[in-house]
C-alpha cells in the first residue's frame, strides 16, 4: 500500500517535470491582455446598461448592426477555428430574437445589455 502511494507521488512529480511552465514575460503579457479585456468589457457594460431606448433594433441602424455582428463574428471565427459554423449559428441568435419579437410577438425590441433583459422579462403596467 505504501509503495503504491510512493509510486503515485513519484509519477506526479515526473509528470510535473514534463509540464512546460510560462516564464515571467508570458505571464505578464497574458495578465495585461486579461486586464485590458476586462476594462473594455466593463466600460462597454457601463455605457450600455442603462440605455433603454437606443438602438431600436428594428430600425435600419439596428438591422445593420445585427448583420455586422454576424459578419464580424463569422470572419474572425473562420480565421481562428475550424468550428466557425457554431460561432455563425450563435451570432444569428440576436437577429432571430429581434425578428421573432417583431414579426411573431408584435413587440419592438429596444435597448441592449441588462436594460434589454429587464424590458423583455420584467414587464410592468
Amino acid at each position: 500500500m505504501i509503495t503504491r502511494i510512493k509510486t503515485f507521488f513519484r509519477d506526479i512529480h515526473a509528470e510535473w517535470g514534463k509540464v512546460s511552465k510560462p516564464d515571467r514575460k508570458e505571464v505578464q503579457g497574458n495578465t495585461l491582455v486579461v486586464i485590458v479585456a476586462c476594462a473594455i468589457l466593463g466600460i462597454f457594460l457601463w455605457l450600455v446598461d442603462g440605455n433603454t431606448e437606443y438602438p431600436g433594433w428594428v430600425s435600419i441602424h439596428g438591422i445593420i448592426l445585427l448583420v455586422a455582428i454576424i459578419v464580424c463574428i463569422t470572419v474572425i471565427a473562420r480565421r481562428y477555428t475550424p468550428r466557425w459554423h457554431i460561432a455563425f449559428l450563435v451570432s444569428l441568435i440576436p437577429l432571430i430574437v429581434v425578428a421573432a419579437a417583431y414579426f411573431v410577438l408584435d413587440y419592438s425590441v429596444e435597448g441592449f445589455g441588462f436594460a434589454l433583459l429587464r424590458r423583455l422579462f420584467l414587464r410592468t403596467g
